[in-house]
């Protein structure tokens, strides 16, 4: 079962070695929405967008999804894609290649 309590999400980023500020400052907007309630579930979902999606007759998801992305791919919510911090790329096993952008350009930024 995923994890569906503030508290319980909270515990998780203690044992990660997340104090309470960077998680505040980092994952806030998961925190508060936590703390409104959510149902337990274990990664089950049926589809409904799509099914509505083909019921309204739409030939795209974005049309009937409740939070979408930008046609860019960034999140508003989130405000993903955001800058990295090395350390971050470090515990997750992740490294950059040399000489390719972000884009795929071989600007190496």
């Amino acid at each position: 079962v995923r994890i569906h309590d503030r508290g319980m999400q909270q515990r998780v980023f203690s044992v990660l070695g997340i104090s309470e500020e960077e998680a505040a400052a980092k994952f806030d907007f998961l925190l508060r929405g936590l703390s409104y309630g959510a149902p337990p579930h274990a990664g089950i979902a049926f589809g409904m967008d799509r099914i509505v999606m083909l019921l309204a007759g739409r030939t795209s998801i974005r049309d009937v999804i409740a939070f979408p992305k930008t046609q860019s791919g960034s999140d508003p919510m989130t405000d993903a894609p955001a800058p990295y911090e090395p350390t971050g790329l470090r515990d997750l096993g992740l490294r950059l290649l040399p000489g390719v952008g972000v884009d795929g350009d071989a600007g190496g930024t």
